[in-house]
């Protein structure tokens, strides 16, 4: 609050509402940095769940794909 004072002091009106406007710019500029660094974490969780199906579902298929070789190979012979 002193500080708000003394910009009062010696810019009157126009320097405390500059002050306050650059002083709410900030906190507006921290929060939205916060923000975007937990939708930027979020979003990393979310490819790694993606990614851990994908290879699970990879696994899946080339077992599935080994068991229908061998089992046409075992018809063939």
């Amino acid at each position: 609050m002193n500080s708000f004072l003394k910009i009062y002091i010696q810019g009157g009106p126009v320097g405390l509402s500059h002050a306050l406007r650059e002083a709410w710019l900030d906190h507006r500029l921290r929060r939205v940095c916060t923000l975007m660094d937990r939708e930027r974490a979020l979003h990393r969780e979310h490819m790694a769940q993606l990614r851990a199906e994908l290879d699970a579902l990879q696994a899946r298929q080339i077992s599935s794909t080994t068991r229908a070789t061998s089992f046409w190979k075992g018809l063939s012979s």
